[in-house]
C-alpha cells in the first residue's frame, strides 16, 4: 500500500492534483485513517460524486464497509476547510455584489446534502454576513419557520436576509410551496423593518434565484 500512496503522491505532484481520479483523490485524503484503500471506490458508488462524499453526515459515511470514525472526521475537516475558505472570500465583499462566491459557497455548504437544508444568511446594514441559521429536513422536505427566522434576525441585529435551500433531486424549479413561503417570509421581514433580498435553491450544478426571475 506504500507504494500506491507515492504513485498517487507523485501524480499529485507533478499534476497539482489534476491528474487523480475522483476515487484517487479521496484514497489519499483517507490513506492514513482506513486499512482497505478500495473503501474510497465504495464511497464513490454510494455518493456518485466527491461533493457529495465530502458533504455526506455520520451515519451515511459509517455505514459503508471500512470506514471509521478517524476516517469520517478527516472528511469532515475537509468539508470545514472548504467551506471556511468560501466563507473567507464571500466575507470580502458585500453579499449582493457577490453573487457568484454565494452560489459558491452554497454548493459546498447544502447543494450536495441528501436531505433538504435550509440556510438563512443574515446581513448588516452594509450587506455583510453577521450570522446563520441552518435548518434541515428530509429527503423531499425542509420545514421553515418564519417565527423563528425573524426572532433570529432581531437577536443579532439584521437589517436583511437571504435564504436558500437545496433540492437533492437535483431539479432547481421551485414548487408553489416554495414560492409561498417566501411570500411569506418577505411579509414578515417588511412588517419588521427587514428586506429579504433573495430565495435561492441550489443544486451541485445549477441554481435558481427568485429575484432573478422576479418572483420575489
Amino acid at each position: 500500500m506504500n507504494n500506491r500512496k507515492t504513485e498517487l503522491e507523485t501524480r499529485v505532484l507533478s499534476s497539482k492534483g489534476r491528474a487523480l481520479f475522483d476515487h484517487e483523490l479521496i484514497e489519499l485524503i483517507l490513506y492514513r485513517n482506513v486499512e482497505d484503500n478500495k473503501v474510497s471506490e465504495k464511497l464513490m458508488k454510494l455518493f456518485k460524486s466527491v461533493g457529495k462524499v465530502i458533504n455526506a453526515d455520520f451515519h451515511e459515511l459509517k455505514s459503508v464497509t471500512g470506514m471509521n470514525d478517524s476516517a469520517i472526521a478527516t472528511i469532515f475537516s475537509v468539508r470545514e476547510t472548504l467551506q471556511r475558505m468560501l466563507k473567507e472570500d464571500l466575507n470580502e465583499l458585500p453579499v449582493i455584489e457577490s453573487q457568484k462566491k454565494l452560489i459558491e459557497y452554497l454548493k459546498v455548504t447544502i447543494a450536495q446534502s441528501t436531505v433538504e437544508s435550509f440556510l438563512v444568511i443574515y446581513l448588516n446594514k452594509r450587506s455583510r454576513i453577521i450570522d446563520e441559521y441552518l435548518q434541515e429536513g428530509t429527503i423531499n422536505k425542509s420545514p421553515l419557520y418564519p417565527r423563528e427566522i425573524m426572532k433570529r434576525g432581531l437577536l443579532v441585529g439584521a437589517t436583511a436576509m437571504i435564504i436558500a435551500h437545496n433540492h437533492p433531486g437535483g431539479n432547481v424549479k421551485p414548487s408553489q410551496q416554495d414560492i409561498s413561503v417566501t411570500k411569506t417570509l418577505s411579509l414578515a421581514c417588511s412588517s419588521m423593518d427587514m428586506e429579504l433580498i433573495d430565495h435561492l435553491i441550489v443544486t451541485e450544478k445549477n441554481y435558481f434565484s427568485f429575484l432573478e426571475n422576479r418572483i420575489l
